[in-house]
This record gives structure tokens, C-alpha cells and sequence, in this order.
């Protein structure tokens, strides 16, 4: 792993995202970018009274607020490099994703660690979360954080799946993940009545699934529930996981609010820690 790329509001979700980010640099060697992101409060940028041009006195507290926001960075930043971590900074005006879409395409990230609020109701369905977003389109493995996570402690890993199809670069990422933290991986496909199958049929699957792609120090388990959702939180719950790893398929427009993708619908709903990569 050679870079992690940790957007950042200086909320403690993010300080979250940027203390996992510095474990993992330590076990790896990898470079830390921090990346905060300046969105310009254009509604606010006029006055009432003259609609013709900027108030002197938004502009300048827009002035003092990008300032100040240098100096978080900066010290976040000299906090890692104190602690013995690769960093790079960098400052950016405008809207978050698309500025975090334009970080996202550089080749060389090789993952994005990032504090989530998550989202609900009709901002879920219209809106999300930037995270949600961010593990839509992101090409690279996305850990989405809502808590604290300790690298040292990370031993048990729920992955969902249908067991029906096989991605290799999302296999070899998954392969790493686990490597990377000498952690078990708990299979689970959940049973739901509008995607039922006879336990008979999908153990024998998933047995073939796993020999067939080479996983080892594994476990295999169907485990039914009303929803999908509800059972990889309600399996990962019982087994007392220390992270979840879903592909998804980032689907967008109408398919995204009438079918929704799985995935994304757990970042906003789960507390736990989540692994996601882009399938496709």
C-alpha cells in the first residue's frame, strides 16, 4: 500500500478516520494525504441590500475561515509526520465530492478512510451522505468509520455476499485487507423470502465459492433475516465483528432510489467500521 487518502472536516469523525489512517501508514509504510475541502458559502456571499456585488465583511470572514482552516490542516498534518508518518496536505475551494471525485482519480490511492454521519430519510434518497458518495464511484477500497477502530483488535471480518459471482480485483483486495490485519473472514449469505434458497443448495455453493478462490482462515454461515441489511448488522452484531467488507455496484438515478444498493444503504445505517469496493 503506498497511499491513504483521509478527507477531512476536523470532526471527530474525521479525527476517527485519521488516527486509523496513521495505524495503518505504521503497519505499511504508506503515505498519508489530508484533504479538506472549503465549500464557499455563495449563498451568503451577497447582501440584500446590494444584490450588485460581495459584502466586504462575508468576504472577509470567508478570508478567516479558509485561514483557519490551513492551520487545522497544518497541524494535523505535523501531528502524523511527529509520529513518524509519511503526509501530504492539500486545500481545496468548492463543492466536496466533485473536489473529492478529481482526488479519487489519481492512480495511486490505494484507499480512502472516511468519518461518517451517515444519512437518512429523504436526504438518504435525494441527497446522501458525501461518504455514501464517495464509496459509489471510488475505484479503490473505501473504510467508512462512525467509531473508533484500533488496527491491533481487528481480528473478525463479516463479508456478505451471494456467493454467485466472483470479481477478482474485489477477491484480491479482500485477500489483502485480510492479510493485512491477520484477521478471520466470516462468510455469511443472507436469507431473505424475496431471495430465499434452500440451506442445502447455498452451503454447497458457498463452499465451492471459497476453495475455488483460495480464501483460508474462514468461516461459513446463512443466516436469515427479514432484510438483507438487517441481517449482515444483525449476524455482524452476534459474532461481535470488528468490520464489515461489501462489493457494491454503485448504481445511481432511478435505479439507485427504486432498488437501492446494498452496500451503500448499510454505511448510512451501520455503526460498525465498513470495507467497501467497487464492483465493475
Amino acid at each position: 500500500m503506498k497511499k491513504i487518502l483521509v478527507p477531512t472536516d476536523f470532526s471527530d469523525q474525521a479525527q476517527m478516520a485519521i488516527d486509523l489512517a496513521s495505524q495503518i501508514a505504521k503497519k505499511t509504510g504508506a503515505t498519508v494525504k489530508l484533504v479538506h475541502v472549503y465549500e464557499y458559502p455563495v449563498a451568503t456571499a451577497y447582501t440584500t441590500l446590494d444584490v450588485g456585488g460581495p459584502d466586504p465583511i462575508e468576504g472577509e470572514l470567508a478570508r478567516e475561515m479558509v485561514d483557519q482552516n490551513k492551520k487545522q490542516l497544518a497541524e494535523e498534518a505535523k501531528k502524523l509526520s511527529e509520529d513518524g508518518i509519511n503526509v501530504e496536505q492539500e486545500l481545496k475551494m468548492g463543492n466536496p465530492f466533485i473536489n473529492l471525485s478529481e482526488e479519487l482519480k489519481d492512480e495511486g490511492v490505494d484507499l480512502v478512510i472516511m468519518g461518517s454521519k451517515g444519512a437518512s430519510g429523504l436526504e438518504e434518497a435525494l441527497i446522501g451522505s458525501n461518504t455514501e458518495k464517495v464509496v459509489r464511484y471510488a475505484k479503490c477500497p473505501v473504510i467508512s468509520l462512525k467509531q473508533p477502530l484500533i488496527v491491533d483488535t481487528l481480528k473478525n471480518i463479516v463479508f456478505a455476499a451471494n456467493f454467485k459471482e466472483s470479481d477478482e480485483k474485489l477477491l484480491a483486495a479482500l485477500k489483502k485487507l485480510q492479510s493485512m490485519f491477520g484477521a478471520t473472514i466470516h462468510f455469511v449469505r443472507i436469507n431473505t423470502l424475496n431471495n430465499f434458497e434452500p440451506d442445502s443448495f447455498a452451503k454447497k455453493r458457498m463452499k465451492n465459492w471459497v476453495r475455488n478462490n483460495k480464501f483460508e482462515d474462514f468461516t461459513l454461515r446463512i443466516y436469515n433475516d427479514v432484510e438483507e441489511e438487517d441481517g449482515i448488522n444483525h449476524y455482524a452484531e452476534e459474532i461481535n465483528a470488528d468490520l464489515l467488507a461489501l462489493g457494491t455496484h454503485g448504481r445511481t438515478g432511478l435505479g439507485r432510489l427504486f432498488s437501492g444498493s446494498l452496500a451503500e444503504d448499510v454505511v448510512n445505517h451501520s455503526n460498525r467500521p465498513i470495507w467497501t469496493y467497487h464492483m465493475g
